[in-house]
This record gives structure tokens, C-alpha cells and sequence, in this order.
């Protein structure tokens, strides 16, 4: 069904979901072709940029390949995957990631940071509000705990998974945790006494039945449960003493589990039955079953089932009589299992060193978000601009037209002093208006690097002293002016600088301003000093950023955010400098060159 999704998919991004999802599904049951299929999605993933799928694919991947027992490609797999989850910001498979790296950790024996791991990802998972992640978490956490010997706690953990895939009407995963638990109740009979012994295994049976009865209403897709079913009956069949039962349920069940391309199982069960075999006295049998399993484990490269198979090799020796041969045996046993635990030491090893890759990964993850919410704060600061700008503009527009109207439409109706009021309004507003507008073409021709100057030798107070005092007188405002210098600048763009300055002490700062202007050999400076109080530290941080406005308790009017930035922008490129300070007021000082 999933493959004819692949071949029936109409458009890519259909396509690449069909693939992830034939990638997820068959990687307990032919890890080699999950990994070529999530390498297909990976590559279509490339093509059509699309990096949440791409990392699901990388997820995917990377269970295929523990499932090899590659597990140094399957971290690598897991830690990309992690990465692109936390850039895409995607929660529920960040969490999945970190499953996937505790359940390695679990694969080599180190069960303290498998925990560790898959403790980490129930922060994520929360975020996510992902129940099928959590019946995941639920049931690795089990197995990691049954590595540890705490086989009561990992039973209550698969019975608590069960609760949630059967809450999420997951009948294939439903199938699994009572597999399970079924293998955890048989470790637990081992371990009580006769009565619990015979509970333990009834329940047991009861489960593999049902089990078996789950897999079969599923379909291809419950030949996994199945095989399991028929192996937990053929191991619980063992545990009651009826061994030729046993060793033909472990025939059915080999018979399921190689059908089903799971090779580790269809092993184990290999060996569990020359087991049974030797203990009923069937040696030439056992003894055939053992060299192909051991063949077989060599040729999978499956360590640990042929350290087994070289254990009972060695049993069976001793059953034979050929004392000699089992000594050499048990050596060889002693060899490859010294081999395996340092090849398992040598892995954890591996893996260990690999932490601060996941460490780092995460950073550079959360570097990348940062930077990515910086970037959506600025875009939402420009969306507010764009959305305010209109009622920036409508207000003074308003007063102008409505004046303009009045004067026209009833001139002879006000008396010469109202009238020329009303002019000196239209007047002011207008020159708001144009305020504005200049500003936003000017941060426009900056960012897009087309602004002209054209500097020359300038007399600060000459060109600047007249536009102060209307300044302050359209202000209501008494402004101060001491001093001169010449400097070397674009005489329009310092006007423009300078009007921004008073405009923002006239808005934010106290009653009393100045202009105070000197000059040496190094350049001119060009001090604007209001007596308002100090400026936030936190404010004075971004006060020369485009579209920030000033904390006077609700928005000044006519006022878009750009004046300060506009007015360092212009300094910085006649080759000066704007800054603030607070000296018994707020001052900003304009420094500019002055001629050679």
C-alpha cells in the first residue's frame, strides 16, 4: 500500500511524504531498503527545499541503520536530523531525534545516558502536545530500564504505552508494547517464586495468543507482531517445560521473522531452539542449527548472537563428550566476548565523543533560531511601521487639507490675524509632512546605496541658525545658540541631521534647549542639549535603529521611528559621528570634519 503511494504520488511534495512514510514503515523489516528509500527522500527533499521533510528522512534513516547495527552512521543520521529539527523549529521530531540518540546509547550498554537522553526529550515532546512521541518515549525508556535489570518498573512503563497507542487507536504499536511486556513478564517468572512463577507465565500466554490474533487482522503490516507472538509463545512454552512444543512454535515463528526480513529474530529464535535441543538431548540437531546460526550471525555481522552461538557450540561440545574440543571452545567464547565488550567499549567510546557534536549541533541550532527571531522582530517592527505610517501621515494631512479648505471656501469670514494663523499651521504641517517623506527616502536611497552628496565648506551657524529658531519658535520653545564652525559636509543633508535633533529634544526631552557649536584641528562637534532627564539604559541600546520610538507613554505624533537613525546614517557617511551622553541633560553631539 505504501509503495503504491510512492508510484501513484501526482506532485513532489506528495511524493516525498510517501516516502517518509515507506521509509518509517519498514525499517524493522528491511533496514537496507528503509535506508535507500529515506536516501531518495533526502535527495527529493534537496531539490524541492523542503527541510522538514528532509529531516524526517535523516530521522528515518538513522533508525534503519541502528536496526544494521550501524551505529556511528546512525548517530551521525540522528544528529543531522536533530539540527534541522531545531531549525525548523520542529519539536516533535527534536524529541524523536533524542529518542533515537538514548536508544543508541541503550545499544551499546550505556543505559545511564540512554536515560539521560531520553529524559531530554519530554521537553520537546510537551511543547509539541505529541501523545504518539510520548507513547515512543514511554516504551524506550522501558527497554532501557530492562537493560538495567529494573524489570517491575520497565513492565509498568510498556503497560503505559499500550494505555496511549490504545488512546490513539494505534493497533500496530499496541501490538508492540504488549510484546514487551510479555518478554518482561517472563524475566520477572525467572525471578519469583513457584506461584508467582505460574501467574507470570499464564499472563504471558494469554498475551502471545492475543498478540498473534493483533498481527494477523493487520496484514503485511502485522508480519512483525506476528513473528514476535509466535516467538514470545515458543519462549513461553519453554519456561512451562514442553520443549518439543517449544521447538515448534520457534520453528513458526523463524519461519515469520525471515519472511519478514527480521534476520536478529529469526537468529535468536535459531538459537534458543539448539538450546532446547541440547537440554532435551538432541545434539545432532542442535548441532546443525548452531553452525548456521553462527554462519549466519558472521555473515550479518551480528557480534553478540555469534558469541552465543559460540557458547552453545562450546555446551554442546561438553553434551558430545569432547572435553578437549569444549575447552578450545569456551577459549574462543572468552575471545570473541572479550572482542565484543571491547567492541562495545570502543563504540561507547565513539558515542561519547559525539556528545558535544549534539551539544554543539544544539547551539549552532539555537544561534540559528535567535538570529531567526531577531529577523522576525525586525519584519514585525516593519510591518507595525507600514501599518502606522498612514495614520502618521493622515494627521498633519488632515489639518492641512481641513484648514486649506476653510480658507478657501470662507476667507472672507476670518479676520486677517485668524487667517494668518491658520496659514502658519499649514505652514508647520506641512513642513512635518515633509519631515516624514524625507526621512523615508533618505533610509530608502541608504539601503539601497543610491544616496548623492555633495559636501562643500559650510558655516554652521550661518546655514543652520535661522531653521533652529523657527524651530523653536513654531515650537513654543526658547533655543539657545552659542558658537560657530566651519565644516566640511552636504549642506542639505547637515540641515537634515540638525532638524531631526531638534525635532526629537523638542519631543522627548525637557523645556530648555541649546545648540552649542566649537571647533579645534581634529573637526567641529555640534552639541543639541535638552534639561530632560537620562535615557534608559536599555532605551540608549537602540535609539539609532530604524523604526524604534521613544517610551513617552503612548505614540508622538508625526513621528515614524527614523529620525535619530537617519541622523547617524548621514553623520557616518560625511565622515562623522552622532552619539549621546547624559551631562546634566540630554545631550547629542554631531561630530563632523572640518576642512584641511
Amino acid at each position: 500500500m505504501k509503495r503504491m503511494r510512492v508510484q501513484e504520488a501526482q506532485h513532489d511534495t506528495e511524493r516525498l511524504a510517501a516516502l517518509n512514510e515507506l521509509s518509517a514503515a519498514l525499517y524493522e523489516y528491511d533496514s537496507a531498503e528503509a535506508v535507500a528509500v529515506a536516501d531518495t527522500a533526502i535527495a527529493l527533499a534537496d531539490a524541492v527545499g523542503d527541510g522538514a521533510a528532509r529531516a524526517w528522512a535523516l530521522n528515518h534513516k538513522g533508525w534503519a541503520l541502528s536496526s544494521m547495527g550501524r551505529l556511528d552512521d546512525a548517530l551521525d543520521s540522528q544528529l543531522s536530523a536533530r539540527a534541522q529539527f531545531e531549525l525548523e523549529g520542529n519539536m516533535s521530531g527534536v524529541a524523536n531525534a533524542l529518542m533515537a540518540i538514548g536508544d543508541l546509547y541503550g545499544d551499546v550498554g550505556d543505559t545511564s545516558t540512554a536515560l539521560e537522553y531520553l529524559d531530554r526529550a519530554r521537553a520537546p515532546l510537551k511543547l509539541a502536545d505529541d501523545e504518539l512521541g510520548v507513547g515512543l518515549l514511554t516504551n524506550l525508556t522501558g527497554i532501557a530500564l530492562s537493560h538495567e535489570g529494573r524489570h517491575e518498573e520497565a513492565l509498568d512503563l510498556f503497560e503505559e504505552a499500550e494505555s496511549v497507542y490504545l488512546r490513539l487507536g494505534d493497533e500496530l504499536r499496541v501490538g508492540t508494547a504488549k510484546i514487551n511486556q510479555g518478554f518482561e513478564l517472563l524475566a520477572l517468572a525467572e525471578m519469583g517464586d513457584e506461584v508467582e512463577r505460574t501467574e507470570a507465565i499464564e499472563r504471558v500466554k494469554a498475551l502471545a495468543t492475543e498478540i498473534i490474533e493483533r498481527g494477523e487482522k493487520l496484514g503485511d503490516d502485522g508480519r512483525h507482531t506476528v513473528a514476535y507472538g509466535r516467538s514470545l509463545r515458543a519462549h513461553v512454552l519453554a519456561a512451562s517445560d514442553l520443549v518439543d512444543d517449544a521447538i515448534g512454535a520457534a520453528v513458526t515463528a523463524e519461519t515469520e521473522a525471515t519472511s519478514g526480513g527480521l534476520d536478529q529474530l529469526a537468529i535468536e529464535l535459531a538459537l534458543a531452539r539448539a538450546g532446547w535441543l541440547i537440554g532435551a538431548s538432541r545434539k545432532e540437531e542442535a548441532g546443525m542449527l548452531v553452525e548456521e546460526a553462527a554462519d549466519r550471525s558472521k555473515r550479518l555481522d551480528m557480534k553478540r548472537l555469534l558469541v552465543r552461538a559460540t557458547a552453545l557450540r562450546a555446551d554442546l561440545l561438553e553434551a558430545f563428550g569432547d572435553y578437549a574440543g569444549a575447552l578450545a571452545c569456551h577459549r574462543e567464547y572468552h575471545r570473541l566476548d572479550g572482542d565484543l565488550h571491547t567492541d562495545q567499549a570502543e563504540r561507547r567510546a565513539s558515542l561519547a565523543t559525539t556528545r558535544f557534536q549534539v551539544e554543539r549541533a544544539r547551539q549552532e541550532a539555537e544561534l540559528a533560531r535567535v538570529r531567526v527571531s531577531e529577523l522576525e522582530a525586525l519584519d514585525h517592527e516593519k510591518r507595525e511601521f507600514l501599518a502606522s505610517i498612514s495614520h502618521e501621515l493622515r494627521t498633519p494631512l488632515a489639518a492641512v487639507l481641513g484648514f486649506a479648505s476653510e480658507l478657501s471656501d470662507s476667507w472672507d469670514l476670518f479676520e486677517p490675524d485668524e487667517a494668518r494663523s491658520l496659514v502658519r499651521l499649514i505652514a508647520s504641517q506641512s513642513a512635518d509632512i515633509s519631515s516624514i517623506v524625507d526621512d523615508l527616502l533618505t533610509v530608502t536611497r541608504l539601503e539601497a546605496g543610491t544616496m548623492t552628496f555633495y559636501p562643500s565648506v559650510v558655516s554652521v551657524a550661518d546655514h543652520l541658525a535661522d531653521m533652529v529658531e523657527t524651530s523653536g519658535r513654531e515650537s513654543g520653545r526658547s533655543i539657545s545658540w552659542q558658537g560657530d564652525a566651519i565644516v566640511w559636509a552636504d549642506p542639505n543633508r547637515l540641515r537634515q541631521i540638525v532638524r531631526n535633533l531638534i525635532t526629537n529634544a523638542i519631543r522627548y526631552g525637557g523645556d530648555e534647549i541649546s545648540v552649542w557649536v566649537t571647533s579645534d584641528t581634529a573637526g567641529a562637534n555640534i552639541d543639541i542639549k535638552d534639561s530632560g532627564g537620562p535615557i534608559p539604559a536599555s532605551r540608549v541600546a537602540t535609539m539609532f535603529e530604524p523604526f524604534v520610538h521613544a517610551d513617552s507613554g503612548g505614540r508622538t505624533p508625526n513621528s515614524v521611528g527614523l529620525g535619530l537613525a537617519v541622523a547617524r546614517s548621514l553623520a557616518r557617511i560625511m565622515g562623522g559621528e552622532l552619539d549621546y551622553r547624559h551631562d546634566g541633560g540630554s545631550v547629542f553631539r554631531l561630530a563632523l570634519p572640518v576642512p584641511d
